[in-house]
């Protein structure tokens, strides 16, 4: 593997309005690394909220419900918008509405970085089990 691909990140920016309230908007910010294949990181402004996704999830929510810990992504009923439900504060989880195509387009991307499948492949095995001995290890010391 070439290790330069690691160092590339797809990175872009979403506008989410609050599905019962359009004057609240934020903005989440999404990015997508090669060396972490399965996810993707949004982080929302004013730091609400920071989760590891998986890219996956956001895929079939465009079309489907689809869920995680912290997010249920599900398609609104208007091809424009997709429904993100963030659970960061189980009590009152909020819904936005974020631009379908915004993240159709965005996943597209990091498909080409990554095709669906081939995650596994971008993974230094050997790297990541001497990490966990190390790990491990240390976890023993007194």
């Amino acid at each position: 593997m070439d290790p330069e691909a690691n160092l590339i990140k797809l990175s872009t920016c979403l506008p989410m309005w609050q599905a019962d309230n359009d004057s609240r908007f934020l903005t989440a910010w999404l990015h997508y690394s090669p060396a972490d294949p399965w996810f993707v990181s949004v982080y929302v402004s004013g730091g609400v909220v920071a989760l590891d996704v998986p890219r996956d999830v956001l895929t079939k929510g465009l079309n489907e419900l689809a869920a995680c810990d912290d997010l249920k992504v599900q398609p609104s009923g208007e091809p424009m918008w997709t429904l993100w439900t963030l659970r960061w504060n189980p009590e009152e989880p909020l819904t936005f509405r974020v631009p379908t195509a915004n993240v159709r387009a965005y996943l597209a991307e990091t498909l080409k970085l990554v095709p669906s499948g081939a995650e596994e492949s971008r993974i230094n095995w050997d790297a990541e089990i001497a990490e966990l001995f190390e790990e491990a290890q240390e976890g023993d010391v007194p």
